[in-house]
């Protein structure tokens, strides 16, 4: 299963080259988020609430009856990821998680209104113009961002920035886990606590990349997940 992130959407995957690559080994099962792509967007954050994210997660998985799947999440889907692992292990043979951490995360609701006023006012055109500041934006990336609903987003960012932390679970899981996190992502410090504390877990640095290049840089990412799927079946 493989779960995009904010801003992105199922297609994303495919332009990215992850469908073209694993499809001819795996069964493929890409799913749009809530307030993303074809998902419903509604613009209430409880909808949002991770839990209910995972919820949707085992909701898809019930429906195709997959009992247990590998699960690649791109970094809010590597967030859902985590807590889909804390919540039901027994559904995951293994976790691929890209830019994300299993810390908690509590923003201050002063700074978490101001993004999500800008989303509503504004629109996605300052936080895509931010993410070109930080590196290259493909331009299928940019297109997918442009589609966005801004209150949507403005919702979803006001849910994600109060979660629990699922680090304790992640120290007694038996369930393989492979982070993926650019040397230049300013949650690399979080990523490193997190594979401490997993010792189930391995870390990958993907040298001179930031953010978002733990996704659109296939060249990196495919080679080192590749060998890490075949394990898990």
């Amino acid at each position: 299963m493989l779960l995009h992130g904010f801003f992105g959407d199922r297609t994303t995957w495919q332009d990215a080259g992850y469908v073209d690559a694993l499809a001819d080994t795996h069964r493929l099962i890409c799913i749009d988020a809530r307030g993303h792509g074809g998902s419903d967007a509604p613009h209430d954050a409880s909808a949002y609430r991770v839990e209910r994210q995972v919820e949707d997660v085992i909701a898809v998985l019930d429906a195709l009856d997959v009992e247990r799947a590998a699960f690649w999440g791109a970094s809010m889907g590597g967030a859902i990821g985590m807590h889909l692992l804390a919540r039901h292990p027994e559904r995951l043979t293994g976790l691929i998680a890209g830019g994300m951490h299993g810390e908690a995360v509590h923003v201050s609701p002063a700074e978490v209104e101001e993004e999500a006023e800008l989303f509503r006012t504004r629109g996605v055109a300052p936080f895509v113009a931010a993410m070109e500041r930080q590196g290259h934006v493909p331009g299928w990336m940019r297109a997918t961002m442009e589609a966005a609903d801004p209150h949507a987003l403005a919702a979803l960012t006001t849910a994600l920035s109060d979660r629990d932390g699922v680090l304790d679970v992640l120290a007694g899981t038996p369930v393989p886990v492979l982070l993926l996190v650019g040397e230049r992502d300013p949650g690399l410090a979080a990523v490193r606590r997190t594979a401490a504390r997993a010792p189930s877990a391995t870390l990958t640095e993907l040298p001179e990349c930031g953010h978002l290049d733990a996704f659109t840089r296939t060249d990196l990412t495919l080679p080192i997940a590749r060998p890490f799927l075949a394990r898990l079946r």
